[in-house]
């Protein structure tokens, strides 16, 4: 298994949270059912011999779905949250409430599902107690004694021996360097064309992952792997160690694929067609004009309100339109609500975007936290140009001067683009070419890991960012 997958979806800081996941539902679920038991036994003095907890009501479930989708759009499964914080308490206590209120709100439209009153009122606080002691137990006990992974890189450039401090700055303490063998120093010490490799020990590369017991290797991407260990890594990977190339590895710990740690052959062997299917891009459609239907039909009502504060704010016309690059480079006009002084707004891509851009109204500033200034983009989406889901479309100037710049830079139009994607929620404003690059670095992860599972994740986080204003 690619280790970028295993790292979004089985990975140990995945394991974890489905952990902790797993710890929360159980709460809920049993706060719910003492619930009942206190409205059947001191709100309705039913005797305790004839209160009935099984089969459990059907509205126990929505609860749990309720509580479930707030906790985690309130990023409560950010497992670097100390819950011993007054600010993470206090956003577990909103997000439990939201919770309830979603719970009531879905209850209000299906009947079959409703608990009562008391039930959703005493089953709040027990919730919100039980999930509190549930953190600080599992933050001071679960996480602490767990074992790291034991890592050993053989490596050839700066960027894939960074491994390292991606490692140790990583809060969970899922992985440890144990060691570290550079390739580039070690080429042409022999005439066969195979490296030797030897630690600052003197210790060859299998006397150093028997000693240390290293459970996971890492390779040099652009190097190879070296000739002389093929036969033992495949002794190596039955025994349970994970051998990986670094770009990989790299993009497992922080989401981006550097460009420094690949080539054309890792291209050819780690990406293929986004969704290539055609089932699924099929499927993929269909997800997107539901969406796309959902937003338009749940916004309409308020366009006219944010037409005219944006006219309010600044002249100018309300929506503006430009022309972008889709699949393949064609050019696609796409629509957004003006955020920009309208005279910045011609050259708003082309001079590149700013976290403080002097050149974006007051209204635009809250527009693009929110990311309101989006929602006319659903029209292209209605009509196949855009997908809910995908990298931003850019202006054919910049692409034009970035594929002169940043290698394998076509790759990012293999896919259709869409409102969000992976940059938007890992990276910030791309304010310059070097800036670019590293965007581009995140894309490329998008890429390889483009899948419906990947983009029903993104989405949610996309939901949990506007509730926090990151947008940008």
């Amino acid at each position: 298994m690619s280790l970028h997958r295993e790292s979004l979806w089985t990975g140990p800081e995945r394991r974890r949270q489905l952990a902790l996941l797993l710890g929360d539902a159980l709460i809920i679920i049993l706060s719910t059912v003492l619930a009942v038991i206190i409205r059947l036994a001191v709100f309705e003095s039913v005797p305790w011999p004839e209160v009935q907890l099984w089969p459990l009501p059907s509205g126990v479930f929505s609860l749990l779905f309720a509580f479930l989708f707030a906790l985690y759009i309130f990023d409560q499964y950010n497992l670097a949250r100390d819950i011993a914080q007054r600010s993470n308490t206090a956003v577990l206590f909103l997000a439990t409430f939201v919770g309830m209120a979603l719970a009531a709100f879905i209850s209000f439209f299906l009947r079959g599902l409703q608990l009562g009153r008391v039930v959703v009122l005493v089953q709040w606080p027990l919730a919100f107690a039980g999930l509190y002691l549930w953190r600080r137990a599992f933050h001071a006990w679960l996480l602490r004694f767990t074992r790291p992974k034991r890592v050993l890189l053989v490596v050839d450039n700066p960027v894939e021996q960074g491994i390292e401090a991606e490692i140790s700055d990583r809060p969970l303490g899922d992985y440890e360097v144990i060691g570290t063998f550079t390739v580039a120093t070690m080429r042409g010490k022999q005439d066969d064309g195979n490296w030797e490799l030897l630690d600052d020990r003197g210790r060859t590369l299998e006397q150093a992952v028997r000693e240390d017991e290293i459970n996971v290797l890492v390779f040099s991407a652009r190097a190879g792997f070296p000739p002389q260990y093929l036969e033992q890594a495949i002794d190596w990977k039955f025994d349970g160690i994970g051998v990986y190339d670094a770009a990989n590895f790299y993009g497992a710990m922080t989401g981006r694929v550097p460009i420094e740690t690949i080539d054309a052959r890792w291209i050819l062997t780690y990406l293929s067609q986004p969704y290539g299917s055609p089932v699924v891009r099929q499927l993929k459609r269909v997800i997107d004009i539901f969406l796309a239907l959902l937003g338009l039909l749940l916004s309409l009502p308020f366009w006219p309100l944010l037409m005219l504060a944006i006219k309010l704010d600044s002249p100018g016309p309300a929506i503006f339109r430009q022309e972008r690059l889709g699949r393949r480079q064609r050019p696609i006009i796409i629509a957004k609500f003006r955020s920009m002084y309208h005279k910045y707004e011609e050259e708003g891509e082309a001079a590149y975007a700013q976290a403080e851009d002097p050149r974006v109204t007051r209204v635009g500033k809250w527009l693009r936290k929110t990311r309101l200034d989006e929602l006319p983009q659903l029209w292209n989406v209605l009509k196949g140009e855009l997908s809910m889901v995908g990298l931003r479309p850019i202006r054919k100037v910049n692409a034009d001067r970035l594929a002169q710049k940043i290698p394998f830079y076509h790759l990012r139009f293999s896919m259709k683009p869409g409102l969000t994607g992976w940059p938007q929620i890992r990276y910030r404003y791309a304010d310059d070419d070097i800036s670019h690059l590293h965007k581009f670095e995140y894309e490329l992860y998008h890429i390889q890991n483009a899948s419906l599972a990947f983009d029903l994740y993104l989405i949610v986080k996309t939901l949990q960012m506007i509730v926090f204003g990151r947008g940008q």
